[in-house]
């Protein structure tokens, strides 16, 4: 199960946030997982369920999940599409000469909280 892994390393990135933009408590954390790294949402929640309540700022926060699209550039017609389906194949043209240009990325896209007080 990866989604372990992957939940340690986003608490360990919203706590770097959080000391950088001087936030007290966080209330919403917001990621985005192409779909191509198969990531399950419900496990991905639960392993951030069960890991926030070791960090007392993050305890009540919560998590927000944007699974992003595969994305294909076909270089024999040129068109970017989103593919559904693991085809990949130009939906236009039909070639199978294409890029993988969405649907790999991972990245932490937002951390909202409640600034400390001076």
């Amino acid at each position: 199960m990866h989604e372990g892994s992957i939940a340690a390393a986003l608490v360990q990135s919203v706590l770097e946030v959080r000391e950088k933009e001087a936030l007290g408590t966080v209330k919403l954390v917001t990621v985005c997982i192409g779909r191509l790294h198969h990531v399950v949402p419900e496990l991905l929640q639960s392993a951030y369920r069960l890991l926030k309540k070791e960090h007392g700022p993050l305890a009540r926060s919560r998590l927000a999940i944007e699974i992003l699209a595969v994305r294909i550039a076909c270089r024999a017609c040129g068109r970017e599409t989103v593919i559904e389906k693991p085809e990949f194949a130009c939906s236009a043209c039909g070639s199978t000469q294409i890029d993988v240009i969405g649907g790999r990325e991972m990245h932490l896209k937002e951390v909202i909280g409640v600034r400390r007080k001076a």
